[in-house]
Parts: structure tokens; C-alpha cells; sequence
């Protein structure tokens, strides 16, 4: 059994994401999507708790839509995606201004409730339920604790839900938009529960799924917790006739939607665990499809010679399963990505403080390239969403490991100097590491080396460290401090042009003997 539509804390849901893969555990769930409305923030914060849950987990979100305008009179549609890329820029984008609507929506609605009569507050609400986004159904429970309505349907049926005189219309994208926003970012749209949707005809359903179809949707909603058994039959008939995946959820919202289970909707739902498999099985074929034209765009550069982009994104598990389309893996691009890297961010520390020695560019060079701060790099380009990889890998997690990341980011570089020369790569590396560069060299400015080493002379010495002013060099309005520091047995000196300055440097040179992994 699974579960592909729920919604947490991180929109309006009554449970925090960790808290739900825990009842999705205790509810035996084989398989969960978590798909809050237009937002994904639920995801990141519980990315790395997944791993050690036994449920086949894959990214989700229900992003309101406006339908085409011959449905217009459908009101809000509502578009899953799954299995998309988290760091893809423009569907962040999108979410990003979504939630920065709610926020605004939400004191629009207290205000017309406040008209209406009733005493209730923003900061009431927020006190009350500390959700990530606070929205409708948090304000409607709070109207139902205070005594001004017996339901949430009340609430609704009463003043906020559409048309009523609470009612504040929410921020919406188009439907094909969405569609294309979850495509772009790697994932699969399907149209959300069709059949609660109101249409004038019995045409108009297959009419408007084959309008979303022409625009790339790929799958309907069919089990669902208010789709009656005939409603299913007709969504599955008309899923086959368009080649659309059938997917299914419950639309648990915990306590803000009463008698709806994980897993089991009002207690007849049961979606299989192949509806899962296929929804799978059709992501991995989107996703062998390439999209370079995307990529480039991340880049800010076009190929000359697409196939070095191509060669650049094949991993070796790929190749051995796709030896037809996939001459050679990525590797010997890595290698010499690996150099150009090294070379243009050594550059750039080098332009960017010129006090600095060999040793100490050496250090911060390290940290910048190592495989951390690479498969950062990647995420901000969203390259996961376009390496090519073996099943297993990719249904293993590949896309965002952070070993693979760093790799492909390495032969990305490598494809870009072959194709434009240094000049090109050079200036899309300096752009990328530009702030990096920045922070890194702002940290290592503002270390207390001083009180680590303090720290660290008690707690090994039993004594705190020695200071003292051993020469003082040039004239007066710009002298220059030799201090030396002496920790048990060692000693070292610092320069600098106060006596703090220097004394850090000390505390620094002292460290660099005492702990040389540390720095």
C-alpha cells in the first residue's frame, strides 16, 4: 500500500514532516510522496531522516493552478508533480513567490473576518499552530476553538471558502505553466482528484485532460479518497486513452481533515504499490530524454558541440546498460575538470587577497573544490536532474549524491573548456564561485584563533597560552607587530599591523603546528 498525496506542516497539514513518515511506517505505507500545496520546503527539512525509514519516498508538491480559459468556470485546479529535482531555480522560483502570497493573503482574510465581527488575530494564529505556512485551515480551526463555528466546514461553507465574504482569491499559475514547471525540473504532473471537477458537459473532462495532455501531462489521480468506484473505473478508461499514468492518495491533512487516513482515505482506498512502480518507471523515462537546452541556460553558455555536454552527463553505470546510446562515460572529462577547477578558483583566491601564501591558498582552495563544495555547485545548477545514470543508481538516490554531483560537475567544466577555451570556463566559474570565494576569505578574517587555542591549551595543558610583543617594525603611522605565543613547549610568532592582528596571527601559525587538519 502507498500513499502519493499528503500535505504536512509545511502547508496545511496538522503534522510535522518527520511525523509523517513515522505514521507512514506504522500504517505499513510501502511507498509516500509528501505534496504540500506550492511548497517543498517539508521535503528539504526531512532529506536526510529518509534514508533510514523503510519506505520508498519521492519528492512531491500540489501547485495551484488557473485553468485554460474555456474551464474557467472550474474555479482552482491543482497539478502534482513527483519525482522532480529540489534545486531546480525556476520551480523554487515559483514556490518561493507562492508562499510570499500566502503570507500576504492570510492578513486580508483576518481583516475580513475582523469586519465580519469576529476577534481574531494573525499572531494568534501563528502562536497557535507554528506552521511553516499558516493558511485557511489554520485560521478555520482557530475559529472553531473560539467558538465561532462547530466545523471546519462551517467555517468554509460559512465565510472563506469561495465566494464567501471572507474570501481571499490565492495566488494560482496556469495550468500548462505548472505542467512545464515539473517537466523542466525533471518530475511527472498529474492532474490532481478530476473527479471533483464540476464540468458542464460529459465532454468536458476528456476535452480538458486532452487540452492538458497536448501540453505534457502525464498522469490522472484516479484513486482517490472521494472518488466513488465508478468515478475511478471512468478516470482509469480515460487515463488508458491518453497513455496517462494512474496515480493515487488519500489527501491526508491529519487533523485539519477528520476521518481521512494515511494510506486509507475514509477507509476503502488502496493504491498498490505497482502504481508506484510505474509512476517510476515513466520518471526514469523522462529523464533519459535529455534536456541540454535547459542546462545551457543554467550554464549561460551555448554548445558549440553538444555531444561534449552529452559525454559530460554519462555516468559509468549508464554506459554499461546503455551502450548503444552512451560511446564513453564521464571519467577522463573528470580528470581534467578536476585541473581546470583547481586552476581558476587558485586564481581567484590569488586575485582576491594577495597577502595570502601558498600554504593558505592551498588550504582554502581544498575546502572550496573538495567534494562538498563541488556538489554544491551542482545543486545550483540543478545538474542532478540531467546526469545520465544506471537504474540502480538512479533509483538508489543517484541524482543527489553528493560523490556523483561533484564528478559531473568536474566533467561539465571539462566540456565547457574544451568547447570555448579557458576564457569561457573561466568566466562561468568565477561567477559561480564568486560568493564562496567571498564568504570563505570573510570566515577565515573574522576566526578567533585566540580563543580556540585558549580553549585548547586548557583543556590539554592545564594552562592558557603566553603572549608577548617581541619587535615592533616601521614608522610610526604604520608599524607592524611581531608577537610570538608560547603553548607548553611551543612557540610560535604572528604578524600584523596591530597588536590583535598580530596576536591572531600567532594564535593561527600555533594552531597550524598544534592541530594541521583543522585549518
Amino acid at each position: 500500500m502507498i500513499d502519493l498525496h499528503v500535505h504536512s506542516t509545511a502547508s496545511d497539514g496538522s503534522f510535522t514532516p518527520l511525523e509523517i513518515l513515522n505514521l507512514a511506517q506504522e500504517a505499513g505505507l510501502q511507498a509516500l510522496a509528501l505534496t504540500d500545496h506550492d511548497s517543498i520546503g517539508g521535503i528539504k527539512e526531512i532529506l536526510s531522516d529518509v534514508q533510514s525509514f523503510p519506505i520508498a519516498f519521492v519528492t512531491g508538491v500540489e501547485i495551484s493552478c488557473e485553468p485554460p480559459r474555456e474551464f474557467k468556470y472550474l474555479g482552482s485546479i491543482h497539478m502534482l508533480g513527483y519525482g522532480f529535482s529540489l534545486y531546480n531555480p525556476e520551480l523554487n522560483a515559483v514556490l518561493a513567490r507562492a508562499v510570499r502570497a500566502r503570507e500576504e493573503r492570510n492578513p486580508k482574510i483576518i481583516e475580513k473576518l475582523n469586519q465580519l465581527g469576529f476577534d481574531i488575530s494573525m499572531a494568534e494564529v501563528v502562536t497557535r499552530f507554528g506552521a511553516q505556512q499558516t493558511g485557511r485551515p489554520h485560521i478555520a480551526s482557530l475559529m472553531v476553538e473560539k467558538g465561532y463555528a462547530k466545523s471546519f466546514k462551517e467555517v468554509f461553507d460559512l465565510y472563506m471558502g469561495k465566494d464567501k465574504p471572507a474570501y481571499v482569491e490565492k495566488y494560482k499559475v496556469s495550468c500548462k505553466d505548472a505542467i512545464k514547471l515539473i517537466l523542466d525540473a525533471g518530475g511527472v504532473p498529474v492532474l490532481a482528484h478530476p473527479g471533483l471537477l464540476k464540468f458542464r458537459d460529459e465532454k468536458g473532462l476528456p476535452d480538458f485532460v486532452g487540452d492538458l495532455v497536448a501540453a505534457g501531462l502525464q498522469g490522472l489521480e484516479v484513486y482517490y479518497t472521494d472518488h466513488c468506484q465508478q468515478e475511478q473505473r471512468m478516470l482509469a478508461s480515460l487515463a488508458n486513452r491518453y497513455n496517462l499514468l494512474t496515480t493515487g492518495g488519500s489527501d491526508f491533512h491529519g487533523s485539519f481533515n477528520e476521518g481521512v487516513d494515511l494510506g486509507r482515505g475514509t477507509g476503502h482506498l488502496k493504491v498498490g504499490m505497482s502504481v508506484f512502480k510505474a509512476l517510476m518507471a515513466r520518471l526514469a523515462s523522462l529523464r533519459s530524454r535529455p534536456r541540454l537546452e535547459l542546462l545551457e541556460h543554467h550554464l549561460n553558455y551555448q554548445f558549440n558541440d553538444l555531444s561534449l555536454l552529452s559525454n559530460a552527463l554519462c555516468h559509468r553505470s549508464f554506459l554499461n546498460e546503455n551502450q548503444e546510446r552512451c560511446q564513453t562515460d564521464n571519467e577522463r572529462l573528470e580528470f581534467l575538470g578536476d585541473a581546470v577547477v583547481g586552476l581558476c578558483v587558485g586564481q581567484m583566491l590569488m586575485t582576491a587577497d594577495p597577502s595570502k601564501k601558498e600554504g593558505e591558498l592551498s588550504k582554502l582552495r581544498s575546502t572550496l573544490v573538495s567534494e562538498t563544495g563541488l556538489a554544491r555547485m551542482a545543486r545550483q545548477l540543478d545538474l542532478g536532474r540531467h546526469i545520465q545514470l544506471g537504474k540502480g543508481e538512479f533509483f538508489s538516490g543517484g541524482t543527489d549524491k553528493d560523490s556523483i554531483l561533484s564528478d559531473t560537475f568536474e566533467a561539465v567544466v571539462a566540456a565547457l573548456y574544451l568547447d570555448g577555451g579557458f576564457d569561457a570556463v573561466n568566466t562561468i566559474l568565477k561567477r559561480l564561485f564568486k560568493a564562496p570565494v567571498e564568504t570563505i576569505l570573510a570566515t577565515e578574517k573574522t576566526a578567533d584563533y585566540k580563543s580556540f587555542i585558549q580553549e585548547y591549551a586548557q583543556e590539554h595543558y592545564g594552562k592558557t597560552p603566553d603572549y608577548r610583543v617581541e619587535r615592533e617594525m616601521g614608522p610610526d603611522h604604520d608599524k607592524t607587530f611581531e608577537i610570538s605565543i608560547t603553548v607548553d613547549t611551543l612557540k610560535a610568532v604572528g604578524r600584523g599591523k596591530t597588536k590583535k592582528a598580530a596576536a591572531q596571527d600567532a594564535a593561527r601559525n600555533a594552531l597550524t603546528i598544534l592541530m594541521p587538519q583543522s585549518l
